[in-house]
């Protein structure tokens, strides 16, 4: 009867992260310009560059999940240029990313990125985690429950309403 519901977990997480990528990715790109301003004075590991935004952010670090793929991008991008030094992944910026970060300054978008990206990572990995809520998600889908199925879908689509209504009256 309520077969379609028995992946509900794990279609659950793959449909909130694509959404969620989706409207993060209509920023700027704020965490790769805080990332080549730190590179830009001097080379550092990922897990140096992810404390140093955390002492700039002032207390709240970006996890290994948001740091590795944005030095990934900008190694792909030739903004960056990453070799192992003493077992270690160590990434300088280079003059393409020296000069993308000069434009995004110039252009002022600089702080109001940083601001974005924060407050992503906060919701990610602060008391109201995505993770946290997609497992409590994939517990109910386990348990094969129907009524609680259909109450968990009915929470989470009242919560989905409600941040859509928040951004449009942000905008």
């Amino acid at each position: 009867m309520f077969r379609h519901h028995h992946g509900f977990g794990r279609h659950f997480g793959r449909h909130f992260r694509a959404e969620f990528g989706r409207m993060r990715g209509a920023g700027r790109g704020g965490l790769k310009f805080e990332i080549l301003a730190i590179l830009a004075e001097g080379p550092r590991h990922g897990y140096d560059i992810m404390l140093e935004i955390e002492k700039r952010r002032g207390g709240f670090r970006p996890s290994p999940g948001s740091i590795y793929p944005a030095l990934q991008m900008l190694e792909d991008g030739e903004f960056v240029r990453g070799r192992e030094v003493d077992g270690k992944r160590v990434f300088e910026i280079t003059d393409t990313g020296r000069a993308s970060l000069a434009e995004h300054k110039e252009r002022g978008g600089f702080d109001r990125d940083a601001d974005e990206d924060s407050a992503h990572e906060m919701f990610i990995g602060g008391a109201v985690s995505l993770r946290a809520l997609v497992e409590a998600a994939r517990q109910v889908a386990r348990l094969g429950n129907p009524s609680l199925i259909r109450d968990t879908i009915s929470i989470l689509d009242k919560a989905r309403r409600d941040i859509y209504k928040l951004l449009a009256e942000a905008e």
